[in-house]
This record gives C-alpha cells, sequence and structure tokens, in this order.
C-alpha cells in the first residue's frame, strides 16, 4: 500500500470514528446518551455528486478517482475520498464528507484540539487538530455538518512530499475551503 493510499484510510477512518463517536457512548465512562425518538438526520447534499467537478480539478484532485462512501449508522455520513496531486503541494489526502451530526457534537469531541475557529462568509468553521494526524475542517450545515481533513505526517522521511505540520496542513485546507464553500449548501 502506497504512502498515500496508507493515509487515505487514515483520513477515513477518522472520520468515521468522529462520526461514530459523536452518536455513540464512548468507553470513557460518561452517562449514555438519552434516548431519542427523533430520526436520523437526512442529508442529500454528496460531496462527489454536488462539488464542481472543475473546481475540485482546480485544486489538484481528480474527481474520476474518488472512494465514494455512503453510511446510514450510527449517523448519515456521504463521503468521498481521494488523493491530492497537486505538483505545487506536497501530496495528500483528505475525506469530504457530509455528516448528520451537530456542529456542537464536533466542537465537544474531545479527540480534537482546536487549531482556530472562523466565520467564513457567514459560516461557523472549526479548524482542529485530529490526533496529531490531519487538519479536520468542520462547517455549520445546521441541523448537520460538512467536513474535510487535510492529512499530515509530523514524522515522514519525506517531508518534500508531505505536509509535516497541523500549520501546514490547515493552511492547504484554508485555501480548500476559500474554493468549495460557495458550493456547500447551508443546509445539508
Amino acid at each position: 500500500m502506497t504512502k498515500s493510499r496508507s493515509t487515505l484510510c487514515i483520513g477515513t477512518a477518522a472520520l468515521f470514528v468522529i462520526a461514530s463517536a459523536a452518536a455513540c457512548t464512548g468507553s470513557s465512562g460518561g452517562p449514555a446518551p438519552a434516548p431519542t425518538t427523533t430520526q436520523p438526520i437526512a442529508i442529500t447534499f454528496h460531496p462527489c455528486d454536488d462539488l464542481p467537478k472543475d473546481v475540485i480539478e482546480g485544486l489538484g484532485y481528480s474527481p474520476r478517482v474518488w472512494t465514494r462512501t455512503d453510511r446510514e449508522h450510527p449517523v448519515v455520513s456521504h463521503e468521498c475520498s481521494t488523493a491530492n496531486n497537486n505538483r505545487e503541494s506536497p501530496g495528500y489526502s483528505t475525506v469530504f464528507a457530509a455528516t448528520g451530526f451537530s456542529f456542537q457534537g464536533v466542537l465537544d469531541d474531545s479527540r480534537l484540539t482546536e487549531y482556530k475557529r472562523a466565520n467564513v462568509g457567514g459560516r461557523d468553521v472549526y479548524f482542529a487538530d485530529h490526533d496529531g494526524l490531519e487538519c479536520l475542517v468542520t462547517v455549520d450545515a445546521d441541523p448537520a455538518v460538512f467536513q474535510f481533513s487535510v492529512t499530515y505526517a509530523s514524522t515522514t522521511t519525506r517531508p518534500d512530499r508531505n505536509f509535516t505540520t497541523i500549520e501546514q496542513a490547515c493552511t492547504e485546507a484554508e485555501r480548500i475551503l476559500d474554493a468549495i464553500l460557495p458550493y456547500v449548501p447551508e443546509q445539508l
């Protein structure tokens, strides 16, 4: 398995773990979530279908090689994962996801370390370091969230081919956000 594919798997797993944790009881001994009668959030937006192909290609991705994942449990999540092969920056993997959990739930996730919060184009955006693996960007799309990640490897032996710090990964994430945010609906 190549470095990009390995990192891609980690990024995909990280987003799924975050989605799972938001909907499940952790092993930390915390209280069980209160029973609810609400249905899962229905999400009609799918990054593979709804982000403009020309914009995605302009960012260094090839929409033709995206891996599409749709989940219904424990929360609804529509994901596209791929590697970025922009020759002007290090290669990295990313996952774009429309996920049925709340923005506040992401803010409360103890596995995330806040990098920064911002208001971009009138939208609340949270940049976080996820376990030293990626810059995870979360956009509030009440009642759900749109997320994407940019991986980095602080222990890489090839710093010319990988981002090595959260700062580098989040700087790249800001570039991506600027290009795709106009295409992310305010409600998914």
